[in-house]
């Protein structure tokens, strides 16, 4: 092969790259929030974590409980569970069942893939879609904890947001398991 057709064929994988810039940018964007919502969740970890010894230490040493302890835990729960939804996707580390879908080879693999996630978004979108309403009610109406007061919009807010995400992941995965069925290339050849 020639240096002139070498460099023919260069040219058209860049220009073929090209084409997936724009999933590259939103990969990357979409990458950043969720590490910086996964951060805050962790933050929120941190917090429960010492606000439950400090409710320990509080009970036993002080026979003096925090008011509205178990409120404040039930609100913070939703924020650790849902802040991180979408990096643990980009990561793989959800746990899932996949006996049948391992056994499976070649281009065939990454449809099955991408009818997964299909499924998958159209579940979490509901999810989105319905703690969204749910969300902007709570704010609306002004709800409130029981014992301290405490809004629950903030953390209601957190599930939308977090499946907000995911879903966003969702959508960049499966573009990708469908252009590696179609071209079957490599997909990081195509970001």
């Amino acid at each position: 092969m020639g240096s002139v057709d070498m460099k023919k064929a260069e040219d058209q994988k860049v220009s073929y790259m090209d084409r997936f810039r724009i999933f590259h940018y939103l990969d990357k964007g979409n990458a950043y929030v969720e590490t910086v919502l996964n951060v805050i969740g962790v933050v929120f970890i941190l917090i429960l974590m010492l606000f439950t010894a400090s409710e320990i230490i509080a009970r036993y040493v002080f026979t003096s409980p925090i008011p509205g302890y178990v409120e404040d835990v039930e609100l913070i729960m939703a924020a650790i569970v849902f802040l991180g939804i979408g990096y643990t996707q980009r990561v793989g580390a959800h746990i899932r069942m996949d006996m049948v879908i391992t056994r499976i080879k070649g281009r065939f693999y990454h449809l099955a893939e991408a009818l997964c996630l299909l499924l998958a978004l159209v579940g979490f979108g509901i999810i989105c879609i319905s703690s969204f309403h749910f969300t902007l009610d709570a704010y609306q109406v002004g709800d409130v904890t029981e014992y301290l007061y405490t809004p629950t919009w903030p953390s209601k807010l957190c599930v939308p947001l977090g499946s907000f995400f995911l879903c966003t992941r969702f959508i960049i995965q499966i573009i990708r398991n469908i252009a590696q069925a179609v071209v079957g290339a490599e997909i990081k050849k195509l970001v």
